[in-house]
């Protein structure tokens, strides 16, 4: 079933909206602080200076040189840019840099009645200009016009803080970007690949080399496409080993069927026998097969139906009575010898699976040992429970050998000769027999000394029903 289409970079293109948005947020919040502080209180100092020089050059009106000499003072003392003017809107005099802009008459109305009169816009702490009346006799004769420092037309440069805290937030929205795009593009490539292996491209790697949870996930997912890789492969291999090793003895059955059909008696009879060894060639080919599918599926928790192990008490030494005895029965010339230690103590495992280990790791050393060469079988307690060991005196296996002497469908004895027979699956099957018993395999040999494979199993006994 397709999945829900995502547009890529999803997950980049949300972090940096996030982020953006929180940029945005500690803007809004820096620039209206930065506002509130710049917003002048009523009592605000240049007020009280502006008042403080119109009652100093009303002091001194209506002498133009007195106001002048005022105007200096006031400049050059408290830097102060102001002018005054004549009530009917003639300039008396101005200081240094003032504009000297006259009031319109609708401001002049508004001097009368409240006593000042401010020009506000984009300068100083929002007041451009302050006016306030020079009244002589009752009336007024002037005004004098305070200008704030800073020029009364025209936009102010923004102030200086504003600059780092503006490049501090295009520098987080930069990161952002940055971020999710190093977090986004990874993650995409991982579902690509998915999506790949999914379609049937087995050669779909993630590629992605981090040192971090991504990179983790990555190799990961690159580790899972490898094992599923080598078991479709596995499976493969074992199909076709499967198939190879069917035909030959397939082929000597129909031989025999064929000469039988010819009418020759003494034939036919002499080929019953090679018939009843192809098949029990084939049945136990077929047995280890379905063994070896059995111990998947009990491996398998969640499958629905799948067969777990019948686990009981067993007494160890009545199992390996019994494969010996099955051994000296099929093939009476050979010898086996019996070693049991006294007081075993019981092991919780699968009868039918642990009877399979034993007759393969038996029939092994007698199919490699020469003939009327005793086989020794010995059981013992050992640390934390039993250990079986299955001693052959044959020709001892080669140390490049040894190592892969477990591999499904890898024999020793390269021949495929009838008289060592098998078709490799015995001893991978035994060690995996071990293996879902908690237990271990190993085998150890040495050339012209034979082979011992040493089988240890935990003792125990199986939980109570509920």
């Amino acid at each position: 079933m397709k999945g829900p289409s995502r547009a890529p970079y999803g997950i980049a293109l949300r972090i940096w909206v996030v982020t953006a948005a929180a940029v945005l947020a500690t803007g809004a919040a820096l620039i209206l602080v930065l506002r509130l502080w710049r917003e002048p209180p009523p009592d605000h100092p240049f007020l009280d200076l502006a008042r403080y020089a119109s009652e100093r050059i009303a002091a001194r009106w209506p002498s133009e040189e007195g106001v002048r000499d005022e105007l200096l003072a006031l400049a050059r003392d408290g830097r102060l840019r102001a002018a005054a003017h004549r009530w009917d809107g003639g300039v008396l005099a101005a200081g240094p840099g003032a504009s000297a802009p006259t009031l319109s008459a609708a401001e002049r109305a508004a001097l009368v009645a409240q006593g000042v009169v401010e020009r506000r816009g984009d300068c100083f702490r929002g007041v451009c200009a302050v006016a306030y009346p020079v009244v002589r006799d009752g009336a007024p004769a002037g005004y004098v016009l305070v200008e704030s420092p800073g020029p009364p037309e025209g936009r102010r440069p923004p102030p200086p803080e504003l600059l780092p805290i503006a490049l501090l937030l295009a520098g987080l929205g930069v990161a952002a970007a940055l971020l999710g795009g190093s977090i986004a593009r990874p993650l995409d490539r991982l579902a690509r690949t998915a999506r790949a292996l999914g379609s049937g491209d087995l050669a779909a790697r993630t590629g992605v080399a981090r040192r971090d949870e991504v990179g983790a996930l990555a190799h990961a997912l690159d580790e899972m496409a490898d094992r599923v890789v080598g078991l479709l492969r596995g499976q493969t291999e074992l199909i076709a080993n499967v198939a190879h090793e069917l035909r030959t003895p397939l082929a000597r059955i129909r031989v025999a069927l064929d000469l039988a059909a010819d009418g020759d008696a003494a034939v036919a009879r002499e080929s019953l026998a090679e018939i009843r060894e192809d098949l029990s060639e084939l049945e136990r080919l077929v047995d280890d097969v379905l063994a070896s599918a059995r111990i998947d599926l009990a491996g398998e928790a969640g499958v629905p139906g799948a067969p777990s192990l019948r686990r009981a008490e067993l007494d160890l030494a009545a199992v390996a009575h019994g494969a010996a005895e099955r051994l000296r029965h099929r093939h009476p010339e050979r010898s086996v010898e019996l070693a049991l230690a006294p007081g075993l103590p019981p092991v919780d495992g699968d009868a039918v699976l642990l009877r399979r280990a034993l007759d393969n790791l038996l029939d092994n050393a007698r199919k490699y040992s020469p003939p009327g060469a005793p086989i020794r079988l010995e059981a013992r307690p050992c640390a934390g429970g039993i250990e079986l060991q299955v001693i052959d005196r044959g020709e001892g296996i080669a140390p490049q050998d040894l190592a892969r002497l477990f591999t499904p469908f890898f024999r020793a004895d390269r021949s495929r000769a009838r008289a060592t027979g098998g078709v490799g699956l015995g001893l991978a099957l035994s060690r995996r027999i071990a293996e879902a018993h908690g237990g271990t395999l190993t085998a150890a040999s040495a050339a012209g000394e034979g082979t011992t494979f040493t089988l240890r199993l935990p003792a125990g006994t199986p939980p109570p029903r509920p």
